[in-house]
């Protein structure tokens, strides 16, 4: 965990330096990734970043969970307020906004490409491990929650329903990831609207129209 100091630092120089350890870490691979020049582009210098995380590690596991409490939908929606007429809507317009921060702030989306090739271990594999399976247990109660909502379907395992989920949406987003330079923000709307659908028509009650 970063030290206390770190939370301390100002909002947007917490951002800046978040945001560079990002690239470095995206561009350089986390072996290869440099302190000095993530000190270099921020300014500061190296023993001062040392002053905020105990070691490289500590720093990539800081941006990692970071990127994600700002990218999942957990903590932005209250999933014991939905009834079924709001279930859907509040969650594309959650998924929606995590692609419109991604796009305004690039390095977000430098993490994700990082973390699915994450160190094969240590603190830094912790995080992403950590980050994936905060994931699922948050899909498990959502899909658990349409369940009780008559919105999702319940013909499959439960198991095997969120196999089938995560697999489509792993695919979608390396997709996404692999193309997103060459989307503008139109397109880039337009894509994240079409793969909610998918998604939701993956999960939807066989049979029922989808809601528009």
């Amino acid at each position: 965990m970063p030290l206390t100091r770190f939370e301390k630092l100002d909002p947007d120089r917490r951002r800046r330096l978040l945001a560079a350890a990002a690239r470095e870490f995206a561009f350089e691979g986390y072996e290869a990734a440099a302190i000095g020049r993530i000190a270099e582009e921020t300014g500061v210098s190296k023993p001062s970043l040392y002053y905020y995380f105990e070691d490289k590690a500590d720093l990539y596991a800081t941006v990692v969970r970071e990127a994600w409490q700002r990218l999942s939908p957990q903590g932005h929606v209250d999933l014991q307020s939905l009834d079924g007429m709001s279930f859907w809507p509040a969650l594309e317009a959650v998924h929606l906004a995590s692609f419109e921060r991604s796009r305004r702030e690039p390095w977000l989306l430098a993490v994700w490409k990082q973390a699915y090739h994450p160190p094969p271990a240590g603190v830094a594999a912790s995080a992403v491990a950590e980050v994936f399976e905060s994931g699922r247990a948050f899909l498990r109660s959502l899909l658990q929650r349409g369940q009780e909502l008559g919105v999702v379907r319940t013909d499959l395992p439960e198991d095997l329903l969120i196999a089938v989920f995560t697999g489509a949406d792993d695919a979608a987003d390396h997709w996404l990831v692999d193309h997103w330079d060459g989307l503008g923000p139109e397109e880039v709307e337009r894509l994240s609207r079409l793969v909610f659908d998918t998604m939701r028509g993956l999960l939807a009650p066989p049979g029922r129209p989808l809601e528009v």
